[in-house]
């Protein structure tokens, strides 16, 4: 379990780490960034890169095993009524996959931060 984050004492609240199967599909070097499918759901999302992995071992094209922490923002103003208890109650279980279905929706108030990589 990584527990690295560069969230700590941000607007944003930790909510879960997983790791998945992902293929990577772009990557942005200068932002730290990079874009998968997660190959169980097949759903893409957005990453950022934690500093403390490799930006070099994010290769695209490539299938890997890798963690995340999941973190949504402490800031739901602009999140519909039947949402904000997904942002809100921070005990309940949730998966991954709802959080990548939900990212779709609010990708500014999620993000998901890759802590561990390993070439699959």
């Amino acid at each position: 379990m990584s527990t690295f984050s560069t969230f700590k004492g941000s607007d944003w609240n930790f909510r879960i780490f997983a790791t998945r199967m992902i293929k990577v599909k772009s990557r942005n070097d200068d932002m730290r960034k990079a874009v998968a499918i997660d190959l169980l759901v097949d759903l893409p999302f957005a990453f950022l890169i934690s500093d403390i992995v490799s930006i070099e071992s994010v290769e695209v094209e490539k299938n890997f095993s890798a963690t995340f922490n999941v973190y949504t923002s402490k800031k739901v103003e602009e999140v519909e009524s039947g949402f904000v208890e997904f942002f809100e109650v921070l005990d309940v279980d949730q998966s991954f996959e709802d959080f990548v279905k939900v990212y779709w929706m609010y990708p500014n108030l999620i993000t998901f931060e890759l802590t561990e990589i390993e070439p699959s």
